[in-house]
């Protein structure tokens, strides 16, 4: 049988016994949805685009910060403020050097995965468009292998029994079924290659670049260990030295053995309050009234006069009277007074007339109860007293508690320490490198191990049941995106949605991203939440234990019980019989195609541009300015917004990770993932340089996070495209040939572990020495480590006072 025959027969195809596209129990979102969550997107991105560069016209101090921030010392690039448009080139000039410079290391870390997704994607792009699409339309007449289709799963089956029926011989000639399910043989090869080699390659630049960066620093921070499970004997500052001095590891400069401190922070955290609530307190009074109490006078109609201090009312006054011998005089007085003849008391002229009070407040419960005070005058007792009891404190006696922080004489000292055994016992002498004092929780230090783990695993726990719980709204969601389903549970708005087409796209093609984008919305704040509370010892810690938390929730939550939730009738059948977990993810992965594409856009074109408005300082920015009072607060109004990794990257991640899964069936989600990546990278690259902080200090350690799970993503590719060749008839043959893949990409994942994490954990001794021969050390000094990792060295020493 000829080609020509084989396109014959598939042009004559009767439609009639294929299974019924038309079917109105199993339609699905047409491409029209793809095109009305494009108008919508692309509406919303230009809003929030044109938007944000008017607003930046008109509030640079807001949108940014970083510019005018301790007086520009950053000297960033900038930009003709009465452009519009003036920041687009600016900013698309701005080289990996200048945002290793300008904005740190894990600011470049973050960019450059983003660069590799879109490298990576770009090339995935051209394959498919070139290749792939068009090979598949030839023989399906179908551009992507989803649900647009007459039936995917069936139709090339279909095909060869027609071709068998229409074969003289009676015998099947299978060669242009091979032919197209060999396309995806080879493809899932080349693209699990081809990304394996990117990502690698990436790794090598993130390594190398943070190897050259870290190894020219030489603060207090580079060269401090933090020491945990030290024994009861060695908990004295001159015996602990001794033994790690002993060891031969370098000279320790100084050691701060962490104490219970709990007391003296509480007295501390209560004299912030006590500091801002006085420092309001001052923004209320009358400036000529601030250093002073005196007795306020008030006038009424019959020109008498009361002192409020007495409670005493007079009819006359002399014109010498002074409300107070310290009272600031009033230079704006008049001294020349009106005589009047008919009234002697309106001869009297005041140096001064008080038309408002000092601040007063109640001393009792949440100040409604209690005793009327003046607010300066028992605020600055109060901060007097607790000045005087933080003093005390500091001279009393705290336990000691298994963890100090060690500051060596070198960097390559304290390398070689934190990736040493110093101990043969468990869980004793444990070294890492020490965070920095700002990065440092100081009200964790303080807990004993025992306080510490009992956090540490009853947040963990209670998130694995939160999560668990959140399996169920997750489920029902799913349901909207099959008419099918949404007939079982809602028979009624299954009837409304057979009789209307459009309201059937809206419902199962747009409402349900629409839903699932605002239920990714306030989940990771309140893992946030609770990570804060769960004991670690420092930010950098909690964010990147934030980063795994909330990819675990949003790939377990809302992509895998998300995906298997919205076809799948029977969990427990599926579980049950393990061999058909690949075949129903690839049934439910083309299922969903079309969601994935409208998520994609939506996310991409039309929220991306929105995280430049930095939505919750504009709202609140308003708000805050009225109640600025302070100066402080109108120095902090304009603080740039911190940067969580924790809160922005699990969702990138995922994204990558469901156009790996789609690269060689879905054209339409290639293309939308690197539009995705392409608006991310720019976004996220203006508000890393100019709009936000990152003030953790995790030094580029987020990286093993990326490489770990992108791995992850490549596994699930190899298993849903094992699980697509199954599906078709004979194609378990086929699904063999990819059985070496998961090997190759373990083998690989066994190969980062071994070599490249602990270089993105530690310095290597050559990077240091390097910089030492070259007298190229960077002082702590330096503009960047100033900027980026302020610190106090007194701050090892326990909590600040000031």
């Amino acid at each position: 049988m000829t080609f020509s025959t084989i396109l014959e027969i598939f042009s004559t195809i009767d439609h009639s016994v294929a299974p019924n596209k038309d079917d109105r129990d199993f339609r699905k979102p047409t491409a029209m949805v793809v095109t009305t969550q494009l108008a919508i997107a692309t509406f919303l991105g230009i809003f929030a685009f044109l938007s944000f560069s008017l607003l930046l016209k008109k509030l640079p101090r807001l949108y940014a910060s970083r510019k005018y921030k301790d007086q520009g010392l950053l000297q960033l690039p900038t930009w003709d403020e009465k452009s519009l448009f003036g920041w687009i080139p600016v900013l698309y000039k701005i080289n990996d050097k200048q945002v290793l410079e300008y904005a740190g290391l894990d600011a470049f870390v973050f960019l450059s995965f983003f660069k590799m997704c879109i490298k990576l994607l770009a090339t995935f792009c051209f394959f498919s468009f070139c290749i792939i699409s068009p090979i598949r339309y030839h023989f399906t007449g179908s551009y992507d292998d989803n649900g647009d289709s007459p039936d995917d799963d069936t139709f090339v089956s279909y095909l060869v029994k027609r071709l068998v029926e229409n074969n003289s011989d009676g015998v099947l000639a299978p060669e242009s079924d091979n032919l197209y399910l060999w396309m995806y043989v080879i493809f899932t090869y080349f693209f699990t290659f081809l990304a394996i080699k990117t990502l690698t390659s990436q790794t090598k630049e993130v390594v190398n670049t943070r190897q050259s960066y870290l190894g020219k620093m030489n603060t207090i921070t580079d060269r401090t260990i933090r020491l945990s499970g030290i024994p009861i004997e060695l908990r004295n500052m001159e015996t602990l030295k001794k033994r790690i001095e002993e060891l031969k590891i370098g000279q320790v400069s100084s050691i701060t053995i962490c104490r219970e401190w709990g007391p003296l922070n509480r007295l501390y955290h209560y004299r912030q309050q006590t500091l801002k609530k006085l420092e309001l307190a001052y923004a209320d009074c009358p400036p000529n009234l601030r250093n002073s109490n005196p007795p306020v006078e008030t006038f009424n109609l019959n020109h008498t006069r009361t002192d409020n201090t007495s409670g005493e009312t007079n009819n006359s006054a002399s014109l010498n009277t002074e409300s107070n011998d310290t009272a600031p005089q009033d230079n704006n007085s008049s001294t020349n007074p009106t005589p009047n003849n008919d009234a002697p008391e309106d001869n009297i002229m005041y140096s001064e007339i008080h038309l408002k009070e000092r601040p007063r407040m109640k001393t009792g419960l949440w100040g409604l109860f209690g005793n009327d005070v003046d607010a300066i005058d028992y605020l600055s007792e109060q901060l007097k007293f607790i000045d005087k009891e933080i003093l005390d404190a500091r001279r009393s006696h705290y336990s000691a508690t298994p963890t100090a922080f060690v500051t060596m004489d070198s960097v390559a000292n304290a390398q070689m320490a934190a990736q040493a055994v110093l101990d043969p016992r468990v869980h004793y002498f444990i070294t890492r490198l020490a965070p920095a004092p700002h990065d440092i929780k100081w009200d964790h230090v303080c807990l004993s191990r025992s306080d510490r783990l009992t956090k540490i695993y009853t947040v963990t726990i209670f998130i694995g049941i939160s999560s668990i719980f959140l399996i169920i709204p997750v489920s029902y969601l799913a349901t909207l995106l099959n008419l099918k389903t949404i007939s079982k549970f809602w028979p009624s708005l299954g009837n409304l949605l057979k009789e209307n087409r459009w309201a059937e796209n809206m419902v199962t093609g747009l409402l349900p991203t629409y839903l699932f984008t605002l239920m990714n919305v306030g989940i990771p704040y309140f893992y946030e939440l609770l990570t804060s509370h769960q004991g670690l010892v420092s930010y950098s810690e909690e964010e990147i234990s934030l980063v795994s938390k909330n990819f675990f929730y949003i790939f377990v939550n809302l992509f895998l019980v998300f995906t298997l939730a919205g076809t799948a009738s029977n969990y427990w059948g599926y579980l049950s019989d393990t061999t058909k977990i690949a075949y129903q993810l690839a049934t439910s992965v083309k299922e969903f195609s079309l969601f994935y594409v409208d998520l994609i856009i939506l996310q991409g074109i039309g929220m991306f541009p929105f995280k430049l408005l930095l939505a919750g300082s504009l709202i609140g920015f308003p708000l805050i300015k009225i109640q600025a009072k302070t100066p402080r607060q109108r120095k902090e109004m304009y603080n740039p917004p911190i940067f969580n990794f924790g809160l922005q990257l699990p969702q990138p991640i995922l994204i990558l990770i469901i156009t790996l899964i789609y690269s060689v069936m879905s054209t339409k989600i290639l293309a939308s993932g690197l539009a995705y990546f392409v608006i991310g990278f720019y976004v996220y690259k203006y508000q890393l340089v100019y709009a936000t902080d990152h003030l953790p200090h995790s030094t580029g350690k987020v990286w093993p996070l990326i490489y770990r799970r992108i791995l992850v993503g490549l596994l699930l590719f190899q298993l849903t495209m094992a699980g697509t060749l199954a599906g078709f008839e004979g194609g378990w043959v086929l699904s063999s040939w990819l059985f070496p893949l998961p090997f190759i990409t373990f083998s690989f994942w066994w190969d980062f572990e071994k070599n490249y994490l602990p270089l993105s954990q530690y310095i290597a001794l050559s990077s240091i020495r390097e910089h030492e021969r070259d007298n190229s050390m960077v002082s702590a000094s330096a503009d960047s480590e100033t900027y980026h990792y302020p610190y106090l060295i007194d701050e090892l020493e326990g909590p600040m006072l000031s």
